[in-house]
This record gives structure tokens, sequence and C-alpha cells, in this order.
């Protein structure tokens, strides 16, 4: 009785699974063959579409050019009985200062093209971070005056600049193929430039034969600026996409333009010098000027990670 029970159990239990497993393949060769409509549709567009990304870059370091002219401390060849303050043979009234450092980017942009060949688009690219480098000024002179006991003229300073910021507008031109797109760019945009100058020449003196002897002492320069500069933008890179989401690697060199016209007004009349009279009563003179390079230029290497909606 018993063994006739479990043998009819047994049979429907092979009944049973001999009728599930056709409908569990039949359901697995459904489900493999419903495509996923996200892959195709990402596949067929390539690259084109909106963008957001954002990543990090170096700035190889740029040479800017500095110096300061007083008409005192730093007067060139035309004042009589002062030369230069002069450091290591060179002029202590000019310096180099290497811009360089890590900055982050963001960007937004929009690309025209399919999976394969001719892309082109639009991109706004916005940079925060630091730039920067300073120059040393200043050194000692020997001063030899005839009737005069020779002295030294020492002064001391340092020039800072710091690109911190920077907002650009590009268009891209590239070509998709086997998975890949190297392209180049060009724009327009604003570099933030921040320049500070501290110079100390109160350790410095020009003395004239009278009678009687005036001797007039230098003074100080302290003085901040920060203006937003126009500024062209040329890269290069190539740009490798896994689906919706894409790696970038490319360089980028920026221009700057900083007129030194405006340096000059902003600065005039800074510099306080002191001449010694009979009365002892004291009187201003001089002025001084910042003389730099009008461009500023940036090299960076940039790498972005992004994804594409």
């Amino acid at each position: 009785m018993v063994r006739h029970v479990l043998l009819r159990l047994f049979a429907l239990v092979v009944c049973l699974v001999g009728m599930a497993l056709p409908a569990a393949a039949q359901r697995d060769i459904r489900q493999s063959a419903i495509p996923d409509f996200d892959a195709v549709a990402a596949a067929n567009r390539g690259v084109g579409g909106f963008y957001l990304a954002a990543g990090l870059a170096y700035g190889l370091p740029s040479k800017r050019a500095f110096s300061l002219v007083d008409g005192f401390a730093c007067p060139g060849v035309g004042v009589p009985y002062l030369g230069p303050v002069s450091l290591g043979g060179a002029s202590g009234c000019s310096t180099t200062a290497n811009l360089a450092g890590l900055t982050g980017h963001a960007m937004a942009g929009w690309n025209f093209g399919g999976p394969n060949g001719l892309v082109t688009g639009l991109e706004l690219r916005g940079r925060l971070g630091r730039e920067g480098g300073n120059g040393r000024l200043g050194g000692s002179t020997l001063v030899s005056i005839p009737g005069l006991a020779a002295y030294t003229n020492t002064a001391s300073g340092a020039y800072r600049g710091n690109l911190d910021a920077g907002l650009a507008l590009s268009g891209r031109l590239g070509y998709a193929f086997s998975g890949i797109m190297p392209f180049v760019r060009a724009g327009l945009g604003m570099a933030r430039l921040a320049e500070q100058v501290d110079f100390d020449a109160t350790g410095a003196r020009s003395c004239a034969v009278g009678p009687p002897v005036t001797c007039t002492t230098g003074g100080v320069v302290a003085w901040r600026q920060t203006r937003w500069l126009p500024s062209a933008v040329l890269g290069a890179g190539i740009e490798v996409p896994y689906g919706r989401v894409f790696v970038r690697l490319d360089g980028e060199i920026e221009a700057a333009f900083s007129p030194s016209s405006s340096l000059m007004r902003e600065l005039a009349g800074q510099l306080v010098t002191v001449t010694g009279t009979p009365t002892g009563g004291p009187s201003t003179a001089g002025a001084a000027t910042l003389r730099a390079e009008n461009w500023v230029v940036t090299r960076r290497i940039m790498l972005t990670g992004g994804f594409r909606f």
C-alpha cells in the first residue's frame, strides 16, 4: 500500500518537472532575446549629446618676468651717484616667478555626432585652484660717491602671482573611431590673476654732494591687485568612452592678456622717500611703477571623467 503511494508521488514529481523545464527554457530564451535598449541607444548615439565632467589639472611652471622701477632704489642708469640695487651681479629690482600648481575643473558640453566619424561640439569649463609662484626682489650694493665715505644700499622684497580661477567657452572638433576619439579645441575666456608686491628700500639712500650734502632714504611698497583678464585657450587630447561614462586626457595652453600700463597706473606714487634738509623737515618725492610681461601663458595637463545623458 505504502509502496504504491510512493510510486504515484514519484511519478507526479517527474511529470511536474518535465512540464516546468520547457517553460523555464522558454523564459531564458525570451530574456536573452530582449535587447538592452539603453545599451543599444548609447551605442547608436556614440559620443553625441549633453555631458557633464570634472577632473584635476596640473599647471606646468610658466615664467612671468617682473621688474620694479621706483626712481630711487631701482632707478636704472639715469640717476647720478646711485646704481641699482644688485644681487649676485644682476639687478635686484627684477625677478621671475614660475606660476605652477594643482587645480580642479568642471565642464558641461554638447557633442554633435554619431558613434563614428566627425564630431563637433561646444564646451563650457570652469577652473579653481592655485597656479602660483613668487620671485625675490632686492639685494645690496656698495655705493661710492666722491667726498663721502662709501656706504652700502640694501633693499628686500618679493613678487607673488597666482592664477586662481578661470572660465572658458570652447569649440571642439574630433573624430570617433574604434572606441576612441582624438580631438582639438579652441576658445575664449577669462582668467583671474592675483598679484602682490612687497618691497622695502628703507635700507637704501641717495646722497648728493652739496654743499650741503643731502641724502634721500627709500621707502616701502605694499601693493595687492586681483583682476579678471581676457584669455585664449587651445587644447588637444583623447577621449575613451565606456557606455555613457568616458575618460579624457588632454593638454591645454591658456594665454591671458595683462597690460603693464594698468600696473604702472595702479602703483604710481606709492613709494615714499624722505629727504633730509638742514632744518630736518621731511619731504616726499618719487614714484614707483611695475613692469611685467603683457601675456601670462600657462600650460596644463588635464585628467577628466564624465557622464553622458
